[in-house]
């Protein structure tokens, strides 16, 4: 393989008399090149979307969470008047000023309703921490999406699934909670507001 004759032309005598010794590696250094340009723009092609990483997909099977022994605390949650226990908690921050500290996580609650704290306390839920979330409905999209209740959509179940955005102080933070009561119920998926947890949930006294 041997260059063009009009390349030797436009080159000085001294550089065209070298270029037939090293014309092969130009060409192969060239298309060489070339074949990385084109690997490039077939995998930015095939290569399949990320999602942002405050896009979680976990997926909770809850018909595989173990039953639990009844409870021995002296307070029981109700979510619209059916008592339940509690079996999971996610818990997120909302943007970059909120942190979210899972050793503290009753405290946390307990601040959200009070004696929710202990109830986390009693019946040892399955805790979650997931990263900064940019939007309330969509962390709460992504919490109803990825919890499987056994029962199916639009049946009566024994579980009912809440989310949404919390404050606390000045502070807000993103919550799902899911519960589990003794006999089927209508509660089920709920989307709340800072203020739903306190008019939806009750933290109450055995009698």
């Amino acid at each position: 393989m041997q260059p063009p004759d009009f390349l030797k032309k436009m080159l000085p005598e001294g550089i065209a008399g070298t270029l037939d010794s090293i014309w092969l590696f130009i060409v192969a250094g060239a298309a060489l090149i070339v074949l990385l340009i084109l690997w490039v723009l077939v995998r930015k092609l095939f290569r399949k979307e990320k999602k942002h990483p405050t896009e979680i997909e976990r997926i909770e099977k809850l018909a595989e969470y173990p039953d639990l022994p009844p409870s021995k605390g002296d307070r029981r949650l109700v979510v619209e008047g059916v008592p339940v226990r509690l079996r999971l908690v996610v818990v997120a921050p909302a943007g970059g000023a909120s942190r979210v500290d899972r050793d503290n996580i009753d405290q946390l609650l307990d601040k959200v309703l009070p004696g929710l704290g202990d109830i986390t306390s009693s019946d040892r839920p399955r805790v979650q921490v997931w990263p900064v979330q940019l939007s309330y409905e969509g962390f709460a999209n992504t919490f109803h999406r990825g919890t499987l209740i056994p029962e199916g959509e639009d049946q009566p179940s024994r579980w009912a699934l809440l989310a949404g955005r919390a404050m606390v102080g000045k502070n807000q933070f993103l919550l799902g909670l899911g519960v589990q009561a003794i006999k089927p119920n209508t509660i089920g998926r709920k989307t709340l507001k800072s203020h739903d947890w306190s008019t939806l949930l009750r933290v109450r006294v055995r009698e």
